[in-house]
């Protein structure tokens, strides 16, 4: 599925280092819950593409998704890191925008 290339293309340092790539992928309209407690913009993400070195390892499973319309779908998965052996559920919602599908809105929970 497309959906699911586009959150793997995400967890990809390549991608979440590149502010063109990141531009692209999000909505103007885009708001982040993080597992952090903090809600982030998609300004505040931009900025965020160079702000680490750190190679973050990430491997995507358990994905499914809902359409909620023809150009609206829901999307849940798990989210395993490498670094920190962490486990994360992880919710998006996605909307085609002129033919471009784009992330509209994120949620992350750990796993504890």
């Amino acid at each position: 599925m497309h959906l699911e290339g586009l959150e793997k293309n995400l967890l990809n340092h390549e991608v979440r280092t590149s502010y063109e790539d990141f531009d692209r992928l999000l909505a103007d309209d885009f708001v982040e819950f993080g597992s952090s407690g903090r809600v982030f913009d998609k300004r505040e993400q931009l900025e965020a593409t160079n702000a680490s070195d750190e190679v973050l390892v990430m491997h995507l499973t358990d994905f499914h998704l809902n359409r909620l319309a023809e150009d609206v779908a829901h999307v849940t998965f798990k989210v395993y890191k490498e670094n920190n052996n962490q486990y994360s559920l992880r919710s998006s919602i996605w909307k085609l925008n002129e033919d471009r599908w784009q992330m509209f809105f994120h949620q992350g929970t750990n796993i504890v």
